[in-house]
């Protein structure tokens, strides 16, 4: 077997943001093979393998066993954080699961308020409200990366908490600071959120009942495709 287990380039985003030294959280782990590389690679000293079903827990403790890290994991069948307590992590990772559902997860304990705190959030749809809702609530987006993997691509974020609040403009919240990269997976996402925006705009010009609306995601449309 091999050291390491193999990441794809979504899971590799993240783990790339995970600090070095970092006691980490997976929420929702699936398989582990997250936590289990963070572990094996030494990246991480000791990590929570945390998910809402029996299932994916005893596919992690595998995981964790095959990779000799076991011992360095605690697995918690918890809802989100709620069995995490204040000070025992540095680092959380919440991937996978949708804009509202991360943000409910991340929002709900009062201790996640902290500025020591780095949250490595991979949103699966919903990404403009998850943004939204960060800054509405004193958090911000540290780093942002697009990968592309089995050719989709996806948005990982590094986000902490600064205790200062910002409205985004709907530019900032559909594909935060991405709009002018030109990388080529920054493009990639782009290019996916406006085909998104295109389709909600056709809907709203069918339906003609919020002009203001359609204004707003043409505008939105036009400057996603113009890139600035």
């Amino acid at each position: 077997m091999e050291k390491l287990p193999r990441l794809d380039a979504r899971l590799a985003a993240i783990a790339s943001m995970v600090r070095d030294g970092a006691r980490c959280a997976d929420i929702g782990t699936d398989h582990g093979y997250l936590i289990a590389w963070l572990l094996a690679s030494g990246k991480a000293p000791f990590g929570f393998a945390c998910d809402i079903n029996q299932k994916p827990l005893e596919k992690a403790a595998f995981t964790l066993s095959a990779y000799r890290v076991r011992h360095r994991a605690k697995l918690l069948l918890c809802d989100g954080l709620a069995d995490i307590r204040p000070g025992q992590v540095d680092d959380i990772v919440i991937a996978g699961m949708g804009g509202d559902l991360i943000w409910e997860i991340l929002g709900r304990p009062d201790w996640t308020r902290d500025a020591g705190l780095r949250f490595l959030l991979q949103p699966m749809t919903k990404h403009e409200r998850l943004r939204r809702a960060l800054y509405a609530n004193g958090f911000a987006i540290l780093r942002e990366k697009a990968v592309v993997s089995r050719y989709f691509p996806y948005i990982v974020m590094q986000a902490a908490y600064t205790g200062q609040t910002r409205e985004l403009d709907d530019a900032s919240a559909w594909v935060g600071e991405l709009l002018t990269s030109p990388d080529p997976a920054a493009r990639q996402y782009v290019a996916k959120v406006a085909r998104q925006v295109r389709e909600k705009v056709e809907g709203l010009k069918r339906s003609s009942l919020d002009s203001e609306e359609l204004a707003r995601y043409a505008a939105l449309l036009e400057k996603l495709e113009g890139g600035n």
